[in-house]
Parts: C-alpha cells; structure tokens; sequence
C-alpha cells in the first residue's frame, strides 16, 4: 500500500524548500522509516524534471514521535510545470514503500 500526499505543494521557481511526506499511516505499530531508497521527480506528462532534490532525511514524526517522516529539500523548478514526486523507502521490517506526491511551481 503506497502513500498518497493528500496536499499538493506550491513553490516559486526562486525558493529553495524543505518538504515532507509523512508515512506513519503505512506502518506497523512498531515500525519504522529505516532508510531512503530514491526521491524522484518528473514533469506530470513523463518528460524529465528541472527540479533540484538534495538534503534529504528520516525525522521523528510529531504525529506518531517515531521516525516516519522522509524529508527533503527541493529548489528549482518552471512556473506553470506540475510535477510528480515519488519517494521509495525502506522500514525496520524490510519493506519497501511509496509515497507520491504532487508540486506545481508558480510565480505567485
């Protein structure tokens, strides 16, 4: 069962921002995120992104206060270009999950 951001994230083509995607929804009682496999971004029709996803980290959850909480830094980026994020990782019980998530980037 994967994750899917129920918000979607709004940047300026200019700002560098720290996101996150929580996973706790996906885990055990006792489980936690272990490790990150892959971030990833693409433009919504499949073509390759200009984004810029770096810093990236596992942080204790204020929802669950264990670590389910995969975040990352994300610069870059077109106004008007909608992208897709996906982040793979790993948990204390070998599993693997997926999170997505959705990014427009505007010049508000």
């Amino acid at each position: 069962m994967g994750i899917l951001s129920s918000e979607r994230l709004i940047k300026q083509p200019a700002e560098t921002i720290k996101f996150g995607m929580e996973f706790n929804n996906a885990l055990s009682t006792s489980e936690t995120v272990s490790g990150i496999t892959s971030i990833n971004a693409e433009k919504i029709d499949g073509s390759s992104s200009d984004l810029i996803i770096s810093s990236t980290g596992i942080e204790t959850s204020t929802v669950s206060s264990r670590n389910s909480l995969v975040t990352f830094w994300i610069a870059g980026g077109t106004t008007g270009n909608t992208y897709k994020l996906e982040i793979l990782v790993n948990t204390s019980t070998s599993a693997i999950l997926e999170g997505d998530g959705i990014l427009y980037v505007t010049d508000r």
